[in-house]
């Protein structure tokens, strides 16, 4: 009698659906130490078994890439020190935070060093083809380290065996399920294509001193060093390298005021031609965007987010939700989105503008429909900012929430912050008629909500 083989569980449908994609052959095999190393490559399409038998820790799975990847990953061999601090400062200089990369390491981690950086990549608010994906990570890191998935390739699967999260101060998360970590990477936030460069960076040697760069000698380092010797080669791209420039002296510990001097003159000499602000001489409003960053850039605090999965991604404050009681008195979805707004916002509040992407409002704040009504509510009152000083189709827009000051850890429950609505409500005041009193909302269906779970 044949046994039956247990369908897929829901986790690891999402699990199949996020990096199988397409299940089209081929695929390949590897077992663990002890047994047959070399990778098998089977002309098959990917089946469930195999899918439950890498999660399981069997053995591992690789696959090729899908032609629109959810994720890419840099593979990062026997680092040096060198390339480590290449790597972390490319990312600072190309904007990729904390909060949109997850570290994982590979078989291998424990002999040689090796790990991965996973990234979401989007392209105009959708995923990028492979194609777009790979040649953009390629051009931005492809000097450093390989970048995955390929397609003529095989590329293994995460989560599985001897595969674990790194918190971002280096400690190896190995007591997380491959559960938990499928929802830390399905929570990081995409990093816009737009914002990487667009052609391959060269590595510059250093420069001697110069008299003229105190209080620190400028040492070129990768985008910063193409931008700060050529200058601009491309229209619409200002914004971008002096954000670049600037985050790379503050790296260096410049002060503000000298940093100012330094990026004002720069601009001056190596616009080359591609910025319409300098070609029309327009120097006050280009002096004062460069202030704006600088005062966004020097007043990051030291530590910008957690480095837990569970806590990285959304935060909920009671002030938040007496903000969105007053705004929306007795209208429950109108204060449910806001808070849905404010958890997002919270653990980035350190950047002056808080990027957004258009499906996180249309999935997780509001709806396809009622996302651009809550914008133009919130507006209305004064509450939120929207920048639109970048292209469409080019630069997402940013927001600013002006959101009370406070000084009160997010609402938690067992070390985690709670994401949900009504149960932040409770824990936040209490009780059925104190959530009643405070929001305006009806005492017996906030009852049913916490009868039905």
């Amino acid at each position: 009698m044949s046994t039956a083989v247990r369908p897929l569980s829901i986790p690891e449908k999402a699990f199949a659906k996020t990096f199988v994609r397409d299940f089209s052959s081929p695929y390949a095999i590897q077992q663990p130490e002890g047994r047959r190393t070399n990778w098998r490559t089977k002309y098959r399409p990917v089946s469930d078994p195999l899918i439950k038998a890498h999660l399981e820790q069997q053995y591992w799975i690789g696959t090729k890439a899908p032609w629109y990847p959810v994720f890419f990953n840099l593979d990062i061999d026997r680092p040096t020190q060198k390339t480590l601090d290449n790597i972390s400062n490319r990312l600072d200089a190309f904007g990729v935070g904390e909060h949109q990369r997850a570290l994982m390491t590979t078989p291998s981690h424990a002999k040689h060093g090796n790990f991965r950086i996973y990234l979401k990549l989007e392209y105009a608010d959708r995923l990028p083809t492979w194609k777009l994906g790979y040649d953009a990570l390629s051009g931005a890191f492809g000097d450093l380290c390989e970048v995955y998935p390929q397609r003529r390739r095989k590329d293994r699967l995460p989560c599985g065996r001897a595969q674990d999260l790194i918190s971002e101060d280096g400690r190896i998360l190995n007591h997380l399920t491959w559960e938990e970590e499928l929802h830390f990477l399905m929570k990081l936030d995409p990093v816009p294509i737009e914002q990487l460069p667009r052609q391959v960076q060269l590595e510059f040697p250093e420069l001697s001193p110069r008299s003229d760069d105190a209080p620190k000698a400028w040492k070129p380092r990768t985008a910063a060093a193409e931008l700060m010797q050529n200058g601009l080669q491309q229209r619409g791209t200002r914004n971008e390298a002096q954000f670049i420039l600037l985050n790379d002296l503050w790296r260096s510990n410049f002060q503000p005021g000298d940093a100012a001097l330094k990026i004002k003159a720069w601009i001056r000499r190596h616009h080359n031609g591609f910025s319409d602000t300098a070609n029309q001489g327009r120097w006050k409003d280009i002096n004062a965007e460069i202030d704006r960053q600088i005062k966004s850039i020097w007043s990051r605090p030291q530590t910008l987010l957690p480095d837990t999965p569970h806590s990285l991604n959304l935060a909920i404050v009671k002030a938040d939700l007496e903000l969105g009681a007053e705004l929306f008195k007795g209208d429950a979805v109108r204060q449910k989105q806001f808070i849905n707004l404010t958890a997002f916002i919270r653990p980035r509040q350190h950047h002056e503008w808080v990027y957004i992407p258009a499906w996180v409002w249309r999935e997780k704040i509001a709806g396809t429909r009622t996302h651009l009504p809550l914008i133009a509510s919130l507006q209305e009152k004064g509450i939120l900012d929207v920048n639109n000083s970048y292209k469409v189709g080019n630069y997402s827009k940013r927001f600013k929430l002006n959101l009370p000051k406070t000084s009160a850890q997010p609402i938690s429950f067992d070390g985690r912050n709670t994401t949900d609505f009504y149960e932040a409500l409770w824990q936040g005041f209490g009780s059925v008629n104190s959530i009643a009193e405070a929001t305006g909302l009806n005492a017996m269906t906030i009852w049913r909500k916490y009868q039905q779970g």
